[in-house]
């Protein structure tokens, strides 16, 4: 099983939102979706659906057209849309029986238990839905999209909003997804991307810019040494010896340094604080993190 997304691409009047598109997905991945505002996931995730008509290309999920056969792909797939559109003057329960007479569930009142289960909802089940919090509300959207057992789920911004509890709460819901799915979601929260998935897509500006593991999309990048002096820097910066490093200051006493050669470069920087007085306080080894990466990415 997999989701092949080939050649989308998809204009507003003058607007290009997504540019030539393509993708690949394998069964049992959990896929972060990136880019900053404007970049086109919403856009994406609509076509990929069925909601959106591109302009251009074609999306397959195990060799059935979005397109060409509407019906039988669209039994396929879950969507939480970023708006998470619910029917709140419905109890729980009822919504999830609305939902499996739609899908024609087999022993649907055995699915629904499951799935009550599966997101957290025993507690809930009774309530009407407008009564929910938040952090409910989202896991009764993905329930109603996972209701049906589907192949591809798609989730857009499912944890905007949510406090801390929540988040890491919905974030292993979203993992334990990926055991007979596959789970492609867009997010603003880096911290999510690292902690649940596998791999990462990155759109910027309508077109694709990075598609790759996690730790593939780190390893090109410089690590670095974090440099704490007693005393203030930036009147040292202007000498000859900074000339040739890549570094960024933080504060008026921390300098983050960029190399390739971490161990050379801990001595020069040793050496060059003994010969011009100063005293280091911290001298640490900083690895390149998601967002120096999605900066560099998307800026």
């Amino acid at each position: 099983m997999a989701l092949n997304v080939i050649g989308l691409s998809k204009k507003y009047e003058t607007q290009t939102a997504v540019d030539d598109l393509s993708f690949t997905i394998e069964k049992g991945s959990v896929v972060g979706f990136l880019g900053p505002n404007g970049a086109g996931k919403s856009t994406t995730l609509k076509m990929i659906a069925g909601f959106l008509k591109p302009d251009k290309g074609e999306v397959l999920l195990n060799g059935i057209s979005n397109q060409k056969d509407p019906i039988t792909f669209n039994k396929m797939i879950g969507y939480l849309p970023e708006s998470n559109p619910l029917y709140e003057e419905m109890y729980v329960k009822e919504y999830f029986s609305f939902l499996a007479s739609v899908h024609q569930i087999k022993f649907p009142d055995k699915r629904i238990a499951e799935v009550i289960e599966q997101t957290g909802l025993t507690a809930m089940q009774h309530k009407k839905i407008g009564e929910l919090s938040k952090g409910y509300k989202q896991r009764v959207g993905i329930a109603a999209a996972i209701i049906h057992k589907p192949a591809l789920v798609l989730l857009d911004e499912p944890t905007s909003g949510l406090d801390p509890n929540q988040l890491i709460e919905i974030r292993a819901l979203i993992q334990s997804l990926s055991k007979d799915a596959i789970v492609l979601f867009s997010t603003h929260i880096l911290q999510e991307v690292s902690a649940i998935c596998s791999s990462v897509i990155v759109l910027h500006q309508s077109k694709l810019v990075a598609n790759t593991s996690i730790n593939e999309l780190l390893k090109p990048t410089q690590a670095g040494v974090r440099v704490v002096f007693e005393e203030n820097i930036t009147p040292y910066l202007s000498d000859k010896f900074w000339e040739n490093l890549t570094y960024e200051q933080t504060d008026k006493h921390v300098l983050v340094v960029k190399s390739d050669n971490l161990p050379n470069l801990k001595k020069i920087i040793l050496n060059y604080a003994l010969d011009k007085g100063l005293n280091i306080q911290a001298l640490q080894t900083q690895e390149a993190s998601l967002e120096e990466i999605f900066k560099l990415l998307t800026h």
